[in-house]
């Protein structure tokens, strides 16, 4: 009984270690290595008590037993090796890119390289099936990209790019199966017989190309970027990101020179990856985190409606200073004599349109660490233990929105008030913040947001489909009221008057002005309109843009009303 529970464990033992040394990446090769060399020593012994020694036997026939065993042994070994390469790691391996630490050149699979260059990539199309993203076939069998609109770096963020040497980014990466037709893996068997070029299946984006482009020219050179959208569904009509790159550049030229070809892919690429100050690549509507300034306020008025009999929300005054904790800087007002504005005592819709932040400081601490930590995870912020329970756009790598960067940084006073009026260590991307926007002119209920709408075959026959789904309801529907009569009155009457585009559609909204210890504040605006049946939200992060109320403001009334012209009710 004593043998049999031991061979069990030594068993158990093997098995676990080819497991986890096997589930290891490339990368770790000396942990493999360690694990399968390890893994010998009781498969060994397990072999060598298998093996009848009790018969009548010479020494040479168990010197042949023993050189069987250890035989054995190798050729398991090299058996397991080739499975972990051909099998569990293969597709890594063949789609891996070495670079030359010192030089910078890359290296691909070659073969990979080629059967990537013949596949004839599915299309992109926009929300009304424009083509953003198409394939071109040359006469040798070879395949690139072309982008068939007047803006192609307005998309650039949003699809990505391909290139067979530096890889694939955006959608043209998660959607990578569809696109490239190797869902379907016995078709391509087939395909391969018969010489065919393989053909993906087309990606339909939720987004306006006109809209998307329009929002692109809005921003200009400034850098930043703006969100727009659908509340009621989540959909992402627009999502433009400053600086952009034009994934032509990234795109091979199949009627030039491959060598001369080469060489310009290569320049382009060490041109992109050494703007490190702009930082092209960056999608910074779903990857730049921010302090979101005055903007946040409308998350803490909703805690403070969410929890009224302790935030006493219609209890509240502007003072031009507030003190949190003794010894703690005091909160200050960025407009002196705000009381003549907001009246003393205040009421909510008018400390959120003229932006009071010794109210909101109020607020905050009357709530409470975990109250106000609550509420605001309700809207998709989270704590940095709970990043991976952050919202994020189902389609695209998204970074999560922080309500503090330090451990404990909370438990102080001073703390819960900077962060209740937006400051504090608050990080936050702008789908974040678009995403409160739309949750309050949704009711108060929190949408997934997403960017495909759906991929079809050859035939137009749908393959996926998006299914719209609310997250959670983030504050009541009577609150959510509330919080939009407020958010007009800002526009009508408060700091956010510039939002009010040529009077082209009703708009509520909030401005935001973070502070930014490197110089100039960042300029935030988050928005829907109209105001009294909304089809659209916006948020709009402009780094180093100044005051939220004017450069965000204007520029946020600018793309509801591209919206309210380029897409249809």
């Amino acid at each position: 009984m004593t043998r049999f529970v031991l061979h069990r464990v030594l068993l158990f033992a093997v098995v676990g270690m080819v497991g986890y040394g096997m589930s290891r990446p490339p990368e770790q090769e000396s942990i493999w290595l360690w694990c399968i060399w390890l893994a010998c020593i009781p498969a060994g012994y397990l072999a060598f008590a298998e093996i009848p020694l009790r018969l009548q036997v010479n020494a040479v026939q168990r010197s042949l037993q023993a050189l069987t065993v250890i035989m054995g042994l190798g050729f398991g070994m090299l058996s397991l090796e080739l499975l972990r390469q051909q099998v569990v790691w293969s597709q890594y391996l063949a789609d891996s890119v070495a670079v030359n630490a010192d030089t910078g050149e890359t290296s691909s699979n070659v073969r990979h390289v080629m059967a990537a260059n013949r596949v004839h990539r599915g299309s992109m199309r926009d929300r009304d099936g424009t083509i953003i993203v198409d394939s071109v076939v040359a006469p040798d069998g070879r395949t690139a990209r072309t982008y068939p609109v007047e803006i192609p770096a307005a998309f650039a963020p949003i699809v990505g790019f391909v290139n067979p040497r530096y890889g694939v980014s955006g959608i043209e990466a998660t959607y990578a199966d569809y696109l490239s037709g190797s869902r379907n893996p016995l078709g391509q068997v087939f395909r391969m017989f018969r010489d065919d070029a393989v053909r993906g299946d087309d990606v339909v984006l939720t987004i306006d190309a006109g809209l998307q482009q329009a929002v692109y020219q809005y921003l200009g050179n400034r850098v930043g970027s703006v969100v727009v959208l659908n509340p009621r569904t989540g959909a992402v009509l627009a999502m433009a990101s400053t600086p952009s790159f034009d994934p032509r550049t990234l795109t091979p030229d199949i009627n030039a020179d491959r060598s001369a070809d080469q060489t310009r892919l290569d320049a382009a690429w060490q041109r992109l990856l050494q703007s490190d100050a702009n930082q092209p690549l960056l999608n910074r509507a779903l990857q730049g985190r921010y302090p979101p300034g005055s903007t946040f306020k409308i998350v803490t008025a909703a805690a403070a409606l969410e929890h009224a009999g302790i935030a006493q929300p219609d209890d509240i005054t502007c003072p031009e200073t507030f003190q949190s904790e003794p010894g703690a800087p005091p909160v200050v007002n960025a407009v002196p004599n705000l009381a003549a504005q907001t009246g003393n005592p205040a009421s909510m819709r008018s400390i959120v349109a003229f932006s009071c932040n010794t109210a909101f400081a109020q607020y905050a601490l009357r709530l409470g660490t975990s109250r106000f930590v609550a509420s605001a995870e309700r809207f998709g912020f989270v704590t940095p233990q709970k990043q991976r329970a952050a919202v994020t756009v189902t389609d695209l790598q998204t970074v999560s929105s922080l309500l503090y960067v330090d451990e404990g940084f909370l438990d102080k006073p001073a703390a819960i008030a900077d962060t209740g009026f937006g400051q504090g260590q608050l990080l936050v991307t702008p789908l974040q913040m678009a995403l409160v926007a739309a949750t309050v002119a949704n009711d108060g209920v929190l949408m997934q947001p997403y960017l495909v709408e759906r991929v079809v075959n050859q035939q137009n026959a749908a393959l996926y489909s998006h299914i719209t789904r609310p997250v959670r309801r983030a504050v009541s529907s009577l609150n959510a009221v509330r919080l939009r009569d407020a958010m007009r009155y800002a526009v009508t009457d408060g700091f956010g008057t510039a939002a009010q585009y040529q009077n082209s559609i009703s708009v509520a909204g909030k401005s935001g002005t973070a502070e930014n210890p490197t110089g100039v504040p960042h300029a935030w605006f988050i928005a829907y309109a109209p105001a009294d049946n909304p089809r659209y939200a916006v948020a709009v992060m402009l780094e180093y843009g100044g005051e939220g109320s004017t450069a965000g403001a204007t520029l946020a009334g600018q793309v509801l009303a591209a919206a309210a012209q380029t897409i249809d009710p």
